[in-house]
């Protein structure tokens, strides 16, 4: 993702030092200014760089990076039963759990201006990319310890995620890959000095959750009679976005 902004500021920053040298886009403010700025949000914290499309839009693209904040629970492992021979007293059974809320995604925004830059009032619509995972879970137990038990896997409230062969157990609660974005803002990303604070509010559409073991979908039915997660689920098929964003134009 750093790798693709960086490519995205020198693309941006090509064609504007092209537009400049053709008249009729530089009259048109097309293309014709750069900028880069940082953001804090619900998404993370993040860059962006952008351009002018016209005195009514601007385009902007970035990465957003959510901190690896996460907690670590200890949980026993679960089983069906030994296999002969065994018994609960000659391995240790506890497991610790790492959850991660770390999260990279791109973002390509239009803002559209409906009454003019001078009012500063705009429209974002665009789509973020990448970071399907919403938060992260992830354990290790000794293989030979699993290797020793029935049907092992750990459990999570009403749900149940089994092992792999290599003795790891991995969760995910997953969305959409590309996500439409619609919001709201104030300011401009390519201001008309040199420095500019804007802010934003909206929402992106990534469907309905889903929970994933070992890259394999949980279908909830057939590991509970309780809907009531699948439910709550079910309606939340968007993340709200707040955004501040610091931005500063390089021509």
């Amino acid at each position: 993702m750093k790798k693709l902004l960086i490519a995205l500021t020198a693309l941006f920053a090509y064609i504007g030092a092209s537009a400049q040298c053709v008249p009729a886009l530089h009259n048109l403010n097309i293309f014709n200014h750069l900028a880069v700025g940082a953001h804090a949000a619900t998404t993370g914290f993040g860059f962006e760089a952008g351009t002018t499309i016209t005195n009514w839009v601007e385009l902007r693209a970035g990465v957003s990076i959510m901190p690896g904040f996460g907690f670590h629970t200890d949980t026993e492992i679960e089983y069906d039963s030994y296999y002969p021979g065994y018994t609960d007293s000659e391995y240790n059974k506890e497991i610790t759990l790492d959850a991660s809320f770390k999260r990279v995604q791109g973002s390509v925004i239009f803002n559209i201006y409906p009454f003019g830059k001078k009012m500063g009032l705009f429209l974002a619509a665009g789509a973020y990319f990448g970071g399907s995972d919403i938060i992260k879970i992830k354990g290790h137990a000794d293989p030979e310890t699993i290797d020793l038990m029935k049907n092992p896997y750990v459990q999570i409230g009403d749900y149940q995620i089994d092992f792999d062969e290599n003795g790891d157990v991995n969760g995910a609660l997953r969305v959409k890959k590309f996500r439409p974005y619609l919001g709201i803002g104030t300011g401009h990303f390519v201001p008309k000095r040199r420095i500019n604070f804007s802010w934003e509010i909206g929402v992106q559409f990534h469907g309905k959750p889903k929970l994933y073991a070992n890259d394999k979908t949980v279908d909830l039915s057939e590991v509970t009679d309780d809907d009531t997660y699948q439910k709550i689920m079910d309606k939340l098929t968007i993340w709200p976005v707040l955004k501040f964003t610091i931005s500063g134009r390089i021509f």
